[in-house]
């Protein structure tokens, strides 16, 4: 009864907790330190009980009891990897296939990078990671330990005194358990008032899979395979399920559930009329490998590797897909928050984006819930199915088993697929840049006005540009619009990009009024001399005939040239020294990429056009830079881009003015170094590449302040 009223407290508490996160959203900081309290005192208690428990359990035993409960254990705790596992596979139907990757040899993002594994298992910072329990070196220790005193004469007074440990922690935790209510409304209520609904909307598809996958294998799968093999009833099973599971649900913690793994064992014992001291020391020694080894909720990452092969449009090879398990499997061992240490090493193996463990990070603060549920689950069946394989106690009831195992198999599988029809998902990268705005990217921004069509300069009798620009009160930007992310239309039809985004912070900090008129490549030279604008901020290449008839800034951005070739024939153009031995090769190109061209491929046949003019089968390849030309990719698939490893050369990108503009190009050099100074560089590129926003005068959304208007 004390179990029951504790559980439906704690229910309460993640609701109420729920209710007053939506309700009051970033204010609930307040509540941060009370949760961090119970979480911390939880955790102090915890940590010494592990080796406590692990140790007087494989002490207990003697080495022939000890083999013969391993041989037991093998066989179940396979079964519980291959069925997690099988589930995983089938849920990740659900998970769109995902988009050609649009370069071979170039990424937005770098990928993670990690130590070598041993790391993982040995970390730098021993006394941290033992204290957070981080990795499992407390079992690991435990189980030498346990295994040291297994071979012990005189063990009994040392055994005696973890047993008298083990009852003292076990009465503390009950303790606290009273007053957990209180730390997991703190907890719930902090973790729904910060939590950034932007990302949970994006991975909102995982989040749905993870939940599926936990409660059907916590719920029925698990459950009742334990009924039909034990013959014990599904309905007294689930009650002892429900009380060894929920507090570790609520908090995210699955070492508190062990003394009440004890406790299930104990009242096991009861129901099969078993000598209690015996079998407290045979359940206790498999506490080791079940804590260890069957936290089934560990292998969970698995569906978030496949959803951020799809997220980031980085398809999985065969062999990835059949080696990950493997490698999930090695990772598995300890508590769900080893998979913090394990992800970016599988990040990096895959060379999936790092940033995917950002993501990772972030949606743990539901999903690390449901995965330690599982995992708690996972411990007490196979503990369940161990000791009663020990004693040779196992009912199976083969008619029930099958027919229960059609109905999950056909329940998952119709789940799977009908769910895949109704599933209406994007990438990270689908419509990204032409949802980018300007006042994301600027605060206060100037008055702008952007001309579609060419416009003359005002007259003007000063020399200098720089004066000129301050004495009139507007700055002449020239631009064109077809070089994204740099300079491109939104969906909205607005002027946006990188440079355009340099543009409006330029004459902010100039205090004048900014105007952006269209420019052309070919003119380039022309327009600038003429005065027709001050500068242009566009994407534009510093090469030899343009630094001749302009002055330049310094370059603020080098790109590798590159290919963009169809996807389809990408095996024909996969070298340089392979494409360049192609005959009457038709290669697009425009501005400072024709010499490109003409330097690397004589005896093609230049054509002169936009890349947009691919779809008319103008060119077979064109020729670019290999940003602008990987994230016209992403929103073209059917083509590819490779950059050869910077075996084309490279081109320096920079802001051009007319000669002897030079005090405009010493205050350009300058600002531009006080931008990359003050962090607006860094921020924009994060922007304006990679997707990422940026908004100080952003707040999270509450009821409080969305709703009712009550604050700020």
């Amino acid at each position: 009864m004390v179990h029951s009223k504790l559980g439906y407290q704690a229910f309460l508490a993640i609701l109420l907790g729920v209710v007053v996160g939506l309700f009051f959203g970033p204010l609930c900081n307040i509540l941060k330190p009370i949760g961090d309290i119970f979480v911390f005192t939880l955790q102090i208690v915890v940590i010494p009980y592990i080796p406590a428990l692990l140790m007087h359990g494989l002490g207990s035993l003697s080495p022939e009891l000890a083999k013969k409960l391993f041989k037991k254990g093998w066989f179940v705790l396979v079964l519980l990897w291959f069925l997690v596992l099988l589930v995983c596979y089938i849920m990740k139907i659900m998970i769109p296939v995902p988009l050609p990757n649009p370069a071979a040899d170039f990424s937005l993002e770098t990928s993670a990078s990690l130590p070598g594994p041993s790391s993982l298992l040995v970390p730098s910072n021993k006394m941290y990671s033992i204290f957070y329990n981080g990795v499992p070196i407390i079992a690991l220790f435990s189980l030498i330990f346990g295994f040291a005193i297994m071979h012990l004469k005189e063990k009994d007074p040392l055994l005696s005194l973890l047993e008298r440990i083990n009852s003292s922690l076990e009465r503390i935790i009950k303790w606290i358990s009273i007053v957990s209510p209180i730390g997991i409304f703190a907890h719930v209520a902090y973790v729904m008032g910060t939590v950034n609904f932007d990302d949970l909307a994006k991975l909102q598809l995982y989040i749905g899979i993870i939940i599926a996958t936990t409660l059907f294998l916590s719920i029925w799968v698990l459950p009742m395979i334990v009924s039909c093999l034990t013959s014990i009833p599904y309905k007294e099973l689930f009650r002892e399920y429900k009380i060894v599971g929920f507090l570790p649900f609520a908090t995210a913690i699955p070492t508190i559930a062990l003394p009440y793994i004890n406790n299930a064992m104990r009242r096991l014992a009861d129901r099969k009329n078993l000598d209690l001291g015996t079998f407290k020391a045979t359940s206790q020694t498999i506490v080791p490998i079940g804590f260890g080894f069957a936290q089934i909720g560990n292998f969970l990452p698995l569906l978030f590797l496949f959803f951020l092969s799809f997220f980031y449009r980085h398809p999985l090879s065969g062999f990835e897909v059949v080696a990950l398990p493997f490698l999930v499997t090695i990772f598995s061992i300890g508590i769900p928050q080893f998979t913090f240490i394990a992800l970016p090493f599988l990040l990096s193996t895959l060379s999936l984006p790092a940033q995917g463990f950002n993501l990772y990070a972030e949606i743990s603060a539901i999903t690390l819930n449901f995965q330690v549920l599982l995992s708690t689950v996972s411990m007490l069946s196979f503990m369940y199915l161990v000791v009663l394989r020990y004693y040779g106690l196992l009912e199976i009831q083969w008619r029930r088993l099958l027919f229960q195992g059609s109905c999950m198999a056909v329940a998952l599988v119709s789940f799977a697929l009908i769910g895949k029809h109704f599933i209406h998902t994007t990438d990270n990268y689908y419509d990204l840049y032409y949802s980018l705005r300007m006042d994301k990217a600027i605060d206060s921004p100037p008055q702008v006005t952007v001309y579609t069509e060419f416009i003359p300069a005002p007259p003007s009798t000063i020399d200098s540009t720089l004066g000129k620009i301050l004495d009139r009160g507007f700055i002449r930007v020239g631009y064109d619009p077809r070089d994204i992310p740099f300079c491109y239309l939104n969906q909205w039809g607005e002027l946006v990009g990188y440079d355009i985004a340099y543009a409006y912070q330029l004459a902010k900090d100039l205090d004048v009024k900014l105007e952006l008129v269209p420019i052309l490549y070919d003119k380039l030279v022309d327009e600038v001399s003429s005065g027709y604008c001050d500068v242009v901020m566009s994407a534009i290449v510093m090469d030899e005939q343009r630094i001749i008839g302009m002055e330049f800034s310094n370059a603020y951005i080098e790109q590798a040239n590159a290919l963009v070739v169809p996807t389809n024939k990408v095996d024909k153009y996969r070298t340089l020294p392979q494409v360049e031995k192609i005959p009457h090769l038709r290669v697009g190109a425009l501005g400072a990429y024709k010499e490109v061209v003409a330097s690397h491929f004589p005896n093609s046949n230049l054509v002169v056009g936009s890349v947009a003019q691919f779809s008319e089968d103008k060119f077979d390849v064109y020729m670019w830079a290999e940003l602008q030309s990987y994230i016209w990719c992403l929103a073209n698939p059917s083509y590819t881009t490779l950059t050869y490893k910077g075996q084309m050369g490279k081109k320096y990108f920079g802001y051009p003015v007319k000669r002897n503009a030079e005090q405009l190009v010493h205050f350009i050099n300058e600002w531009l170094d006080l931008k990359q100074e003050q962090g607006f560089t860094a921020r924009q590129r994060e922007y304006w590449f990679l997707g990422k926003s940026y908004d100080p005068q952003a707040k999270r959304w509450s009821v409080l302040r969305n709703v009712l208007h009550w604050v700020e």
